[in-house]
């Protein structure tokens, strides 16, 4: 038993008992690559819009939905982050109105998620949890989150040992006039030189996600806690209320904070109630934001100011290894980089046991 036909039957094992999960991971891994941007690409004259010089005030953004829609008004609205996509308003009763922010016109609505959200929601908890409805099937949904972050842990033992075998093949191109067995182990090499990193990247960074006690270990080396529920924080009537509007109160929290871009902003309705603007600043890269400013309604008095950056060291390197796990850390490019090597990953995981299997049989 020399070394490297040690190393080669560990990887032969790992990569079978790997397999099936390994695939689930891969092809769902190459869809919700582009979760949010699907439902964008299949509803275009809902989300697309030419952008213009400039943008219509906030306020009369949502005087003229509510003018349309009333008596429901407006409770949130959400900032895409391209330019060229709509405002998203959020009505009651999950409508949500669909308005170009350079105009003013109101493009359409929906009540409830689209079916490609619903669907992709779907594919993101297989991907998470090898289950589409985890509050439906419970007792499925915590076995399958531990199944999933061990394959992500025998991805990372795969990646290194395949290293180590094709060391002595250094095999780069594929000769695609060869048996299918040739192609397969072609294919199989020049897969895992290429994708070598990704996959390895993509494996490290989701087992931190999978496995509680990495990001424990995250928060305890950062000397940090996980961020907790903001304080609840009031407006202050007073004797004669006049409200400030809410582009007031957005340009206030820009103030309070120069550096982020605007995400959107909650309304107030009752006389206690805040101006909530969310902010994203340039380190989150995904869609998740957590840094906001509470305004009051009346005096434009910042309440509470909450910033990704400082709120705590150990849930922005949690929030940074997420971001870069799923491709968000530099947009498209990425998402694209993160498809391709999942779609790999799916090549690798067939070409493997017919490799093992023709093995096997000689």
């Amino acid at each position: 038993m020399t070394v490297r036909s040690i190393v080669l039957k560990v990887h032969l094992f790992l990569g079978l008992v790997g397999a099936v999960f390994l695939l689930i991971l891969g092809l769902t891994g190459s869809i919700i690559a582009f979760e949010t941007d699907i439902p964008h690409w299949l509803n275009p004259n809902l989300f697309s819009v030419k952008p213009g010089p400039r943008t219509v005030p906030e306020q009369e953004l949502v005087r003229l939905t509510e003018a349309q829609f009333a008596p429901a008004r407006v409770n949130a609205v959400q900032f895409l982050r391209h330019p060229d996509l709509a405002r998203v308003m959020q009505l009651p009763g999950g409508v949500r109105v669909f308005v170009n922010p350079y105009t003013g016109a109101i493009l359409g609505s929906v009540i409830g998620p689209f079916t490609s959200e619903r669907t992709l929601g779907y594919i993101h908890q297989i991907h998470l949890r090898l289950v589409p409805d985890p509050r439906a099937t419970p007792q499925l949904a915590a076995p399958g989150k531990t199944f999933v972050s061990f394959a992500g842990l025998i991805l990372c033992l795969l990646v290194p040992t395949w290293l180590f075998l094709f060391w002595r093949t250094r095999r780069t191109t594929v000769k695609w006039s060869a048996s299918w067995f040739r192609i397969s182990f072609d294919l199989h090499h020049v897969i895992g030189i290429y994708a070598a990193l990704f996959l390895l990247t993509a494996a490290f960074t989701g087992i931190i996600i999978g496995f509680e006690f990495a990001e424990n270990t995250i928060y305890a080396r950062m000397h940090s806690e996980r961020p907790g529920r903001p304080a609840v924080v009031e407006s202050r009537p007073a004797s004669n209320p006049t409200p400030i509007t809410i582009d007031q109160a957005i340009a206030i929290s820009r103030a309070a904070m120069p550096d982020p871009t605007l995400a959107g902003y909650s309304l107030p309705h009752k006389p206690k109630d805040v101006f909530a603007v969310m902010l994203r600043v340039p380190e989150e890269t995904s869609d998740f934001v957590h840094s906001s400013v509470a305004v009051d309604q009346f005096s434009g008095r910042v309440l509470q100011v909450q910033d990704f950056r400082t709120d705590s060291p150990g849930f922005f390197w949690v929030r940074y290894n997420r971001s870069i796990h799923t491709g968000d850390i530099l947009g498209t490019p990425t998402h694209i980089l993160l498809s391709v090597s999942s779609l790999l990953l799916v090549v690798m995981v067939c070409t493997g046991p017919i490799i093992w299997w023709r093995k096997l049989a000689v």
